[in-house]
């Protein structure tokens, strides 16, 4: 990421969010407004407010930490300092503010569990914070409770972090917050096979943050989760996960149904698998490289088929030159089973790879690269912070 690059999103970033952004003399509920600005127009997909988001965290600390005490009296103010850290600040201007002794607009044990939480503490924030009721809290505050309660109750009691979510979407609409506790609830119903509740809530998802930065990992996350499931290929099924997908743009639909094909080849839903990629290819007019991997998606799918011969002939006019590297290893397997599949069964002694074996491994090499790729955007996005 070039610093050229950051320079002009901070610029534009601060022109965008006045008055706190670059003004010395804010207060601190104005510097935190501007930044929960800045956070969810994230949410709505701007790029240059997510690379300039960390430096922003940065400047609202520095500013933040040189208020002179008697500042945070202000129940507006000292509700700013718990915002700011929940929202990922500098916990040193907690502790500082709480060393303050009792404040008007924010109890000492929500001050203490923010605290607790942002030094590492979940044992202690989950005592502090899980019995106050989030819905009972300011505005400015309350969703964002919500989303660190259902934090630290996730692993232990899933559905009681659903609830939790449910109050974070709802007292904090059109935000980031809603944003993420949206994209948390859809992982977790998936997880404890509340498939009707992850498809509309997927569905509102995709509705509701389409451009969100985080959509394009939401969108693979959602690819793994409906190939994984033993039903994917019932046919009622397919319907409900195309009408979910209806929920989203032309652009954002064809890369969903290319992860979905992707994800149910390498978990051998053939059935799946054909259904996403010719689904892909509906919507790649005028795209052609996405237009390809919708071919070579579907082709795999049926070189083991009663359509192995029209899946070879595609397989075969695919130009390697034009595939990503990774899909490269998805065609040499896919031709490697279509040469299996051809040639005369051998004795069992003489047999070499399994055709299954010959794809697996191919995804094995294909999830390395996957991996590292998504390693290497996790390193960018830290850089730019």
């Amino acid at each position: 990421m070039s610093m050229l690059r950051v320079v002009f999103s901070l610029l534009a970033l601060a022109s965008a969010c006045p008055p706190a952004q670059g003004q010395e003399g804010a207060t601190p509920s104005e510097l935190v407004r501007s930044l929960r600005a800045a956070q969810d127009k994230v949410a709505l997909g701007d790029v240059d407010a997510h690379i300039a988001l960390r430096a922003l965290l940065v400047d609202v600390g520095r500013q933040l930490l040189a208020t002179k005490p008697e500042v945070w009296k202000e129940p507006g103010n000292a509700r700013a300092a718990v915002a700011f850290v929940l929202s990922g600040g500098d916990g040193r201007l907690l502790r500082r503010v709480v060393a303050l002794g009792p404040l008007p607009g924010v109890s000492d044990k929500l001050l203490q569990g923010v605290l607790a939480r942002g030094e590492g503490r979940p044992g202690d924030a989950a005592e502090l914070l899980l019995p106050i009721n989030a819905r009972s809290l300011d505005p400015s505050i309350a969703g964002h409770v919500a989303l660190v309660q259902a934090e630290l109750v996730a692993k232990k009691d899933p559905k009681k972090a659903v609830a939790f979510l449910d109050d974070a979407r709802l007292l904090a609409p059109g935000t980031l917050i809603e944003e993420a506790a949206l994209r948390r609830q859809v992982g977790i119903v998936a997880a404890i096979g509340e498939f009707d509740r992850f498809e509309m809530l997927a569905a509102n998802y995709m509705r509701r943050f389409p451009r969100s930065i985080y959509a394009a990992a939401f969108r693979r996350q959602f690819a793994a989760d409906m190939a994984g499931r033993d039903d994917a290929a019932e046919p009622s099924r397919l319907e409900r996960m195309a009408a979910v997908l209806e929920a989203m743009g032309p652009a954002e639909r064809r890369d969903a149904y290319l992860s979905i094909a992707r994800e149910a080849l390498a978990r051998g839903k053939v059935e799946l698998a054909r259904f996403a990629a010719v689904g892909a290819a509906r919507l790649a007019e005028g795209e052609e490289a996405d237009r390809r991997r919708a071919k070579l998606y579907e082709a795999a799918a049926l070189v083991a088929t009663a359509d192995f011969e029209a899946a070879m002939a595609t397989l075969q006019a695919l130009d390697e030159a034009r595939l990503a590297e990774e899909d490269l290893a998805l065609l040499e397997a896919a031709r490697a089973v279509g040469a299996e599949v051809a040639r005369p069964t051998p004795s069992a002694e003489a047999a070499g790879p399994k055709p299954a074996e010959d794809m697996a491994a191919a995804f094995k090499i294909a999830d390395m690269a996957r991996s590292a790729i998504a390693r290497a955007d996790e390193l960018i996005a830290i850089a730019s912070k």
